[in-house]
């Protein structure tokens, strides 16, 4: 099994890489209070890989279920400090920490123990629901994939079994699903469709498809 990286040296020169954390999207008209319900997802180290959704309510107490996959939930406290727009909980050993931007999306990292890995989420509300899905990838690298939606928008967190972790980011066009910035991973893209609660698709690097990737609503 090869990383993102190992793939994208083996199949063409690698270009100029990316933020090693996704921004804003675009398009996205940020909501007139960024506290309230967030659903997204975690995907980082534990043995070898941790895969989770979460569900938080953002506020000066803040709180929220971690849901592992295949394991039992872990409900989490903590704090949001509106200048800052910082949110960090903990509970059950894990701790997050993240920031929100003005589009109502939430970008940060977890610790668990020894491990880390990487979380996103999107505000969710009645006009612009929030959809996860979580999988995995297979092929010349291996990994957990796990997406969130939001109308057009799309964010992710992946982590391979080597260790490496990050975001993805990308848009919903109809049933299509395009992605083109994925951290830590200079030159590698991923497409792929939408099939009822299913999302599948494949990973390149340079125009090379090296994996393949399905995710559902499952988690």
């Amino acid at each position: 099994m090869r990383s993102f990286s190992r793939v994208l040296r083996a199949t063409a020169l690698v270009v100029l890489a990316s933020g090693a954390a996704c921004s804003n999207d675009s398009g996205v008209t940020g909501p007139t209070s960024l506290e309230g319900q967030y659903k997204g997802t975690m995907a980082g180290e534990s043995a070898p890989t941790f895969s989770a959704s979460l569900d938080l309510t953002v506020a000066a107490s803040t709180t929220g279920t971690i849901k592992p996959v295949g394991a039992a939930p872990i409900s989490v406290t903590g704090t949001y400090d509106v200048s800052t727009k910082a949110v960090a909980v903990s509970r059950g050993g894990y701790t997050i920490a993240g920031t929100i931007d003005n589009t109502g999306k939430l970008l940060g990292t977890y610790t668990h123990s020894t491990a880390q890995g990487s979380v996103v989420a999107y505000q969710h509300t009645t006009a612009n629901p929030v959809t996860v899905y979580c999988g995995t990838y297979t092929g010349n690298a291996d990994g957990i994939w796990n997406t969130v939606r939001r109308g057009t928008s799309l964010a992710g967190v992946y982590d391979n079994v080597d260790g490496s972790d990050g975001y993805f980011t990308g848009t919903v066009n109809g049933n299509s699903v395009s992605i083109t910035e994925i951290s830590a991973s200079p030159g590698a893209t991923a497409s792929g469709t939408i099939s009822g609660t299913t999302m599948s698709g494949t990973l390149s690097g340079n125009g090379v498809v090296y994996a393949t990737w399905t995710s559902d609503t499952t988690c």
